[in-house]
């Protein structure tokens, strides 16, 4: 016996397939309902028609829609003067206290992040960023504060070394030679 390819298609006692155009046909129409309508009719505010006269009941039946029809003066009153407010509190520019240099130094030298700055740096130890400016900005108002008050110590700038040169050691060993 010979060898029957085999094929895609189902064979003649197989079911059907339909092109899309006779499914359509085939298929039973879904019921139509009407849609159940939102809130009022589309230009119900430009249907004067439909507005009824109002009847002796003015305030029940008077339509929202439409404004005040009393008279509006376009040029100021000038019988009613205008009435400014005043503030009751006033804006000042915050004034900085103003501390004696005695308890300003004080205070920096016992600022304790001054301190752990100073150990840091003591250490050998770079300061970068916010603890840099801190530094900076505290030991030269330090410097200030000490000059102000006179508390610097001018003869520790002098070198020794300097001053053991100048000095004439001749003289001394010597005689007055």
């Amino acid at each position: 016996m010979t060898r029957q390819k085999k094929t895609r298609s189902a064979g003649s006692n197989g079911q059907r397939h339909l092109p899309a155009q006779e499914i359509r046909k085939s298929r039973e129409p879904k019921e139509e309902t009407k849609k159940k309508g939102a809130g009022l009719k589309s230009g119900s505010r430009n249907n004067v028609a439909q507005v009824k006269p109002a009847s002796t009941d003015n305030a029940a039946n008077k339509d929202k829609r439409i404004g005040s029809k009393k008279p509006i003066a376009l040029v100021p009153v000038t019988e009613q003067p205008l009435v400014v407010s005043q503030p009751k509190a006033s804006l000042a520019k915050v004034k900085a206290e103003v501390i004696a240099p005695e308890q300003e130094l004080a205070l920096i030298e016992n600022d304790s992040y001054l301190q752990q700055l100073l150990e840091r740096v003591e250490q050998n130890e770079i300061l970068t960023g916010k603890d840099a400016k801190y530094f900076n900005a505290k030991t030269a108002r330090l410097e200030q504060l000490l000059q102000q008050l006179g508390l610097t110590e001018q003869e520790a700038e002098v070198d020794p070394l300097a001053e053991f040169e100048s000095k004439d050691w001749r003289k001394d060993l010597l005689g007055e030679d």
